[in-house]
């Protein structure tokens, strides 16, 4: 791990920083961080043998008599499982372990956790009854603001991370977002898809776009979501060759919806995960 290494992703960097921080020393601070976090759930944990690991999809040690599912978001209740987002392809954030436990953790920094992924992370277990802890970055910082140590550097680590709170408290998405929509970011100036159509105006077509130049892949599909599959199946049949980081189900996908007719400032960017509308 590195500190200073930019995940790409704002949610993967500040898990990043995070976690550099719970790393520093040989994990100094971690079982303080951990049993401030988990409570009585911790009361039992061996700290030896430590490991951080980051977007590690299995555990990097043997099967422990302690094993939580530790879910982190500003809000507790989670989005709705759907079986489209429920598969193995999705990984965990960071796995933390002990002498005589593993830690899955799943960070999220907007809105709620993914039932879907939560489910997926369960069979990574030996035993799938695996429990659910879910918290919100206040526990976190609450833990964080517990631990003492006498230390010059962790404590200026710390006291800059309590500074970025904020952004971990994003509101809640609008009851009439659609689930699979993380946000509503411009991103022209990176790979996106142009997905153009509407119920009066039939079929729908795909171009992608970058570097300003636009290809036609589709022009005959039947809706939005028709169109979004084909990207997300094009995306995962292409990764190799695109210009963008693949992430397995974590892959963020960019398009700009165009209904002809209407106004363009009523046109919109939207980004979504590819394990949303794609099933491998």
């Amino acid at each position: 791990m590195n500190i200073f290494q930019y995940q790409g992703q704002e949610e993967d960097h500040y898990t990043n920083i995070l976690m550099c921080i719970l790393d520093y020393k040989d994990q100094l601070i971690l079982p303080q961080f951990i049993k401030g976090l988990m409570a009585y759930h911790a009361n039992d944990f061996q700290f030896s043998n430590q490991s951080i690991n980051i977007r590690t999809k299995y555990c990097p040690q043997q099967s422990k008599p302690y094993e939580y599912i530790i879910g982190i978001a500003p809000y507790k209740s989670g989005v709705i499982h759907s079986d489209l987002e429920d598969n193995s392809g999705s990984i965990p954030d960071v796995w933390i372990c002990g002498n005589n436990f593993n830690l899955l953790f799943e960070f999220k920094i907007r809105g709620t956790l993914d039932e879907g992924q939560i489910s997926a992370h369960k069979r990574l277990f030996i035993n799938e009854d695996v429990q659910v802890i879910r918290l919100t970055w206040d526990h976190v910082m609450e833990s964080l603001e517990k631990i003492k140590t006498n230390d010059s550097v962790l404590q200026y680590l710390l006291k800059n991370f309590f500074e970025i709170k904020n952004k971990f408290k994003s509101k809640r998405r609008s009851s009439g977002m659609p689930k699979e929509i993380i946000s509503h970011i411009n991103r022209k100036n990176e790979l996106h898809f142009i997905i153009t159509g509407s119920r009066a105006y039939k079929p729908y077509k795909v171009e992608m776009v970058f570097n300003e130049k636009t290809e036609l892949l589709r022009n005959d599909l039947i809706g939005i979501t028709a169109a979004r599959r084909y990207i997300a199946e094009y995306v995962y049949l292409n990764k190799d060759s695109l210009p963008f980081t693949y992430r397995g189900d974590k892959t963020e996908i960019n398009d700009y919806c165009v209904a002809p007719g209407r106004a363009e400032k009523k046109n919109l960017w939207n980004q979504w995960r590819l394990g949303s509308y794609f099933n491998k």
